[in-house]
């Protein structure tokens, strides 16, 4: 039981106290990998929080000691006289109890941190058993974030972590293999699942900067945003991070626009698109006026009735943009929709009653009575 009352310099309080360890330095990085074993043991006498602005390098940890503790030690003591030890049959055996591939994965993300290289070797056979055997694609993209996030830890605590990355690749090509047939046929429930999804996978593969996995995830995202029959606020998602990526852009970004918000398409349609496009941000609306434009003049071909019906989904989108750019965009609609400099020129071309008519329509568009 020697690693169970070695404290690595720290005191046994029962008022909290906060550490931040620097993972760079090897005193600190040995408190870290002491205090991840006690989690995975569920003795908690230690509380991980993040530490802003500090990066991958830095954790800060609260300290507070329980006497109940002593009891909890003595029961973990069963599976080994070191906390190495007693922590990698702990999660051995924890392993062996579960079969979701998600459960696995979250087992394998505190395991690295805790330096159990047994432990970390059986879960990532365990992980790629699960993926291989596992045909939805909805599961592999719930854990892929979470396995990236495994793999930073490779170049912070010195950790090989080239199995796990093997196991990411590996995934996010059966992802981006199955991801376009996914998208079809699916309920809006599903959809806005999808959809999280999307934002979580596309940020994973930002983080990995690995560019055959990027290339593969762009090309499934042109796939998707093709789709005749994908689902719209999905095939509108994929067109904004094609843009995002500067693989659509200028007219060919407009014309993608004017096809999925054109008179032909149904308006419920068109609008889960525009929601899907304008995730997260409108400020391509207040930078770019070709798109505007588009907008706008869908907007208007639209009669009373089907206005009202998309009514709620549009005020959804635009209530999911932060007070600035709502402002700015109501500063825009009051404007005309061009920016100080072109407005001052075409100053007196504008029909001032006929913009005034369009000022009451975008603003409930935007959530405001």
């Amino acid at each position: 039981m020697k690693n169970y009352k070695k404290n690595y310099g720290f005191r046994q309080r029962q008022i909290g106290k906060d550490y931040i360890l620097d993972l760079r330095k090897e005193n600190d990085l040995e408190r870290s990998i002491f205090l991840h074993r006690l989690q995975l043991l569920n003795i908690k006498w230690g509380h991980k929080s993040d530490v802003s602005g500090k990066g991958t390098f830095k954790e800060q940890w609260r300290l507070q000691w329980d006497p109940a503790f002593s009891i909890d030690i003595i029961e973990k003591g069963t599976y080994g006289n070191t906390t190495e030890e007693a922590a990698t049959k702990y999660v051995i055996q924890l392993a062996e109890e579960v079969n979701a591939l998600a459960d696995v994965c979250a087992l394998l993300e505190k395991s690295i941190p805790a330096e159990l290289p047994i432990a970390v070797a059986s879960l990532i056979h365990q992980v790629n058993n699960l993926a291989a055997a596992s045909g939805d694609v909805i599961q592999l993209m719930e854990v892929i974030p979470n396995l990236v996030n495994v793999s930073r830890y490779g170049s912070v605590r010195k950790t090989d972590a080239d199995l796990v990355m093997g196991i990411v690749d590996s995934m996010i090509t059966r992802i981006c293999i199955s991801l376009p047939a996914a998208c079809t046929g699916i309920n809006e429930d599903a959809a806005d699942h999808l959809l999280e999804l999307f934002a979580k996978m596309n940020d994973a593969v930002n983080i990995l900067q690995q560019k055959d996995i990027s290339e593969q995830w762009q090309q499934t995202l042109t796939f998707v945003a093709a789709g005749k029959n994908a689902a719209p606020v999905i095939a509108g998602y994929a067109t904004r991070l094609l843009a995002d990526y500067k693989l659509i852009v200028g007219d060919e970004l407009v014309k993608a626009f004017y096809y999925a918000m054109s008179a032909a398409t149904a308006p419920g349609i068109a609008a889960a698109w525009l929601e899907g496009f304008l995730k997260g941000s409108g400020t391509i609306l207040l930078i770019d006026n070709d798109l505007w434009a588009v907008v706008n003049n869908w907007v208007e071909q639209l009669d009373e009735e089907v206005f009202t019906q998309v009514l709620p989904l549009l005020r959804r989108t635009f209530s999911n943009f932060s007070k600035p750019e709502r402002r700015k965009l109501g500063e825009k609609v009051k404007s005309g929709g061009v920016s100080g400099n072109v407005l001052q020129k075409l100053a007196t071309d504008i029909d001032s009653e006929r913009a005034r008519q369009g000022i009451d329509v975008v603003m409930k568009m935007m959530g405001y009575p």
